[in-house]
């Protein structure tokens, strides 16, 4: 009895630790567009992913830039001219997400500040809650097997 109470403080224990790890990615960046330069970011999605990101622009004369993303699937969204802005998407689809600062119109350069989360999304579901839902469905199905060895022998 000992070894089965040790063995299921394991599990719960392991399962635990397993449903913490890549639930939601964050970063923050400090990016310098140069004056009369196009600077661009990648961030690596998977389908469903669901990301919210801040930009906060900072110039000596102007604080703006030309800002727009383009999408894994080929398509873009064209932000216009931005000094401060948050922004939520869903991705459709696996790929790398190309975020695109432009300075070229300007003789200054300006510093942007990017702080980004995604989180990940399995079958619609948030990704913890989905764990959550296997392992506890893994683990009814040990207690059950466990009651149904007891029984036959």
């Amino acid at each position: 009895m000992i070894r089965i109470n040790r063995f299921l403080c394991f599990l719960i224990v392991f399962s635990l630790v397993l449903s913490f790890v890549y639930v939601v990615y964050a970063a923050t960046f400090s990016l310098n567009v140069q004056a009369g330069k196009e600077l661009m970011h990648p961030i690596e999605l998977a389908a469903e992913d669901r990301v919210k990101m801040t930009i906060k622009v900072l110039g000596q004369t102007s604080s703006s830039v030309q800002f727009w993303i383009l999408f894994p699937n080929s398509t873009n969204t064209d932000y216009g001219e931005i000094s401060y802005r948050s922004i939520e998407f869903a991705s459709e689809m696996k790929g790398i997400c190309e975020l695109h600062f432009d300075n070229s119109n300007s003789s200054e350069p300006k510093l942007v500040t990017l702080n980004y989360e995604v989180e990940h999304y399995f079958l619609g579901i948030p990704q913890i809650p989905f764990i959550l839902i296997v392992i506890t469905v893994f683990l009814l199905l040990i207690a059950a097997g466990y009651m149904i060895m007891g029984k036959y022998s």
